[in-house]
């Protein structure tokens, strides 16, 4: 992975970003292209498109909980996930929705029982 800075004009300065391995070549079926994943996420991004990555906010973060470059900006709550079927980690990266930390399926947070986490 590659940190670069690069401009937002929603937050109007220069925020950090990772530009995520590309897949590798001899593989028959890579899973993912190279994405640009932004690890400034947060409260100004209220806009329907990030405008540097040109996705949603929530893919954005979702895309931190899948290379693992999960913030400090996104609370954490203990949840039973449907489809690993294990008591993990959500991370949670909007008022509606949540990323389970150990297997990256997205759930709505009112479909799945939420434990607050005592730590």
């Amino acid at each position: 992975m590659k940190t670069i800075d690069a401009y937002c004009s929603a937050c109007d300065h220069n925020v950090r970003l990772v530009l995520t391995d590309e897949p590798v070549q001899d593989d028959p079926s890579p899973i993912h292209d190279r994405e640009i994943v932004c690890l400034e996420i947060g409260e100004h991004c209220s806009g329907a498109l990030c405008p540097v990555g040109a996705v949603p906010p929530i893919v954005m973060a979702a895309r931190l909980v899948r290379n693992g470059l999960q913030t400090e900006m996104q609370p954490i709550v203990k949840a039973h996930c449907p489809a690993c079927d294990n008591s993990t980690d959500f991370v949670v990266v909007g008022p509606e929705y949540c990323i389970c930390s150990e297997c990256g399926t997205t759930s709505k947070r009112d479909a799945i029982e939420l434990r607050q986490s005592r730590d």
